[in-house]
């Protein structure tokens, strides 16, 4: 099994959590359960698909910050042709705007093109095993590793034109408690249900086949510890894979 196993950088927020709330941040998500529509496919498992890896232990997908530098960078190197080619072709002189627009222009592609062979890694790991979480840090900075119940998820704000509003995001422990995107694409109530719902071992492993072979292990596990209660609620009822096996859960653990 591949390991992906972190050390913790971090164990809280410097402030607490006072302080972000405080600081204008009032879109803060409660650490509850309260959906159940996402699924993982086996077939979405691969180094190429939507998850690097999945199984009772950890869950990983590819991170955004790693694509964004090419996005980026790629946009300001068009833009700079673009703007390049219309300029020299143009008949009329040259302005010191034209110098100026294209000067930024490339400016941002080389910044991007630099950032990218110099960032550290990025990662986003979901440990089930430890209860910690690793997730990218803010441009240079390294990955950030700490417990689940610690950290502080929110939902994005609308932008001008009022997109990319309600996405899941993970309160970064630094400075300026900046903002990680941790979106599988759905809303940031399915997203968070879902990695909460991973990420309380205590509880039978979200739906789909991703799961399915890890599913007997996981229940004796859970079994041989006593079906321990569940650390996050849920909105709904979250039985066992048999009817046999939820009935032993509730004889022994009593939920």
């Amino acid at each position: 099994m591949k390991n992906f196993k972190r050390e913790i950088t971090h164990t809280h927020y410097k402030h607490g959590d006072k302080k972000s709330k405080k600081g204008g941040f009032n879109r803060m998500l409660q650490m509850r359960i309260t959906h159940n529509k996402y699924i993982i496919k086996k077939h979405q498992v691969g180094n190429e698909d939507d998850f690097v890896f999945a199984n009772d232990v950890f869950l990983t997908y590819p991170v955004v910050s790693n694509i964004a530098p090419l996005w980026l960078g790629g946009t300001f190197l068009i833009l700079f042709l673009g703007f390049l080619i219309i300029s020299i072709s143009s008949s009329e002189v040259n302005t010191l705007f034209d110098f100026l627009a294209i000067g930024f222009l490339f400016l941002g592609f080389l910044f991007f093109l630099i950032y990218y062979f110099t960032m550290p890694k990025k990662e986003c790991i979901f440990n089930q095993e430890d209860g910690i979480v690793t997730f990218p840090g803010f441009m240079w900075h390294k990955n950030i590793t700490m417990p689940i119940k610690e950290m502080l998820f929110s939902m994005s704000s609308p932008s001008r034109q009022g997109g990319g509003a309600f996405l899941l995001q993970i309160v970064r422990p630094d400075k300026t408690y900046s903002f990680y995107l941790c979106t599988l694409g759905n809303s940031c109530y399915e997203d968070l249900s879902f990695f909460l719902w991973y990420m309380d071992k205590n509880r039978p492993l979200p739906p789909g086949t991703a799961f399915d072979e890890y599913r007997d292990s996981d229940f004796k596990r859970r079994k041989a510890a006593g079906f321990p209660k569940p650390l996050y609620p849920s909105s709904f009822y979250t039985p066992e894979r048999t009817p046999a096996q939820h009935k032993e859960r509730k004889l022994v653990g009593g939920w």
